[in-house]
């Protein structure tokens, strides 16, 4: 027997002579004749009342490997390669095949260091191997071409690969023997590992998409927290808010050591995520757009958009987690926090003078209770030190006033009343010459 595999070509053809490449026809000729002169037909084990395997080729295979696990040198020897736990189909070639040959053939332990040579043709078999299971499979057959099914079961924990060969026997009273040549072999590599069980890897990477938001909303919504505007919250806000506002207060005084903390966390949180997602999906553009799409989704957008608004509220109820973190990182962000302190200095926060001050109540006039009489006198009150007598006064061309010598008759009693004033210059020939004041309410007596 001589055990020929044409080449390490996987492919699903349905008729033996569709699937096998031209240089196996041009290899299984010479072979077929060589079996059948009289001279080999003397010196075989196999004779022409069973069938006689010649070669086998991997058809398909439900677990394909991702890239070669074992060395060029042993892939390119003709070694088939299969992944443990595997459910393959084989495609053998030979004489008198049927779809039956299944029971006249079986995979046997080789050891980690088997090789063929000519010593060893038609070697008695070893003992038959538990761990691939050989089975009938439901396909075309013909006398040179058959299926058969293997179930690979999984390697033990201490081996990552392991070696079978395959055996045969043409009758059944004849002794299993070992078929001829390297492509007689079938290695078996150990499966890809995952880094934890399934169940809790899923629960790993729900709890840190959840922690990945909470960092990233953290880091927008405390840090835009202004600490002059969390004292004045503490002051002057609702009870909800100044309560808020003493909790979060404390810490975010410590800006920079928050800050390291949560950018830390949200790091650290966000390149894990990214190894269980690779390790869970496998790597290529399936893990790159599930990690990005979750990561930008439920760890980015998603909380910066609700700290934003509500990072008062968020900060607060999260306070416990953010101090238990900001405890863990403890021994890399409170250094670097104090080499930002003498960097950048304190911390004061944003300080408004009169010019901004008068500017914030005129934008956000709409959106506050102030009428507009209280507004004025806000805004008169704040421009005080910076006006003077002529900012203020009206010019002398824009007064009411009277001639001194005009009588007090009806038209001009008219006209003082319809000038709304108390107080009515007078002057004397010229309006430059004002010599007294008129009280409006002397006119009354």
């Amino acid at each position: 027997m001589a055990l020929r595999r044409p080449g390490t070509l996987q492919g699903s053809g349905d008729e033996a002579g569709s699937s096998l490449p031209l240089p196996g026809r041009l290899l299984l000729l010479p072979l077929l004749l060589l079996l059948l002169s009289p001279g080999r037909a003397g010196s075989s084990s196999f004779d022409r009342r069973g069938p006689v395997v010649l070669g086998m080729r991997l058809e398909r295979t439900d677990r394909p490997l991702s890239e070669p696990e074992e060395p060029e040198a042993e892939a390119t020897s003709g070694v088939l390669q299969v992944q443990e736990g595997a459910e393959i189909v084989l495609r053998l070639y030979g004489l008198d095949l049927s779809p039956r040959v299944y029971q006249a053939v079986y995979f046997a332990e080789a050891g980690p260091n088997a090789t063929w040579s000519p010593r060893a043709t038609n070697a008695t078999c070893p003992e038959k191997s538990q761990d691939l299971v050989v089975h009938a499979h439901a396909g075309p057959s013909r006398p040179t071409s058959a299926l058969i099914g293997v179930k690979i079961q999984r390697l033990r924990k201490a081996e990552r690969s392991k070696l079978y060969v395959l055996c045969a026997r043409s009758d059944p009273n004849r002794p299993w023997l070992r078929l001829e040549g390297e492509d007689a072999f079938l290695r078996v590599l150990e499966g890809k590992q995952h880094l934890l069980p399934l169940w809790l890897q899923i629960l790993l990477l729900v709890a840190l998409l959840v922690l990945s938001g909470m960092f990233s909303g953290l880091n927008l919504g405390l840090m835009a927290l202004d600490p002059m505007e969390l004292r004045i919250v503490q002051n002057c806000g609702s009870e909800t808010e100044k309560r808020y506002a003493r909790k979060i207060e404390p810490i975010r005084r410590k800006g920079n050591y928050l800050l390291c903390s949560l950018l830390l966390g949200n790091v650290l949180v966000n390149t894990t995520l990214t190894i269980l997602l690779d390790d869970l999906i496998g790597s290529g553009l399936v893990a790159v757009i599930a990690s990005t799409s979750s990561i930008v989704i439920f760890g980015e957008i998603v909380p910066q958009a609700l700290c934003s608004r509500h990072g008062l509220a968020v900060g607060a109820n999260t306070i416990i987690l953010t101090k238990i973190f900001m405890l863990l990182t403890f021994p890399i962000s409170y250094p670097i926090s104090k080499i930002l302190d003498f960097l950048l200095g304190q911390e004061i926060g944003t300080v408004y003078n009169r010019e901004k001050l008068m500017e914030m109540l005129k934008i956000t006039e709409p959106y506050n209770d102030l009428v507009k009489e209280e507004l004025n006198m806000i805004q008169g009150a704040l421009e005080l030190r910076t006006k003077t007598v002529e900012d203020v006064m009206t010019p002398i061309h824009d007064c009411f006033m009277i001639n001194s010598d005009a009588i007090l008759d009806f038209n001009t009693m008219s006209e003082i009343m319809e000038s709304g004033y108390t107080r009515i210059p007078v002057f004397e020939e010229e309006r430059s010459n004002i010599v007294d004041i008129l009280y409006i309410k002397d006119l009354a007596f």
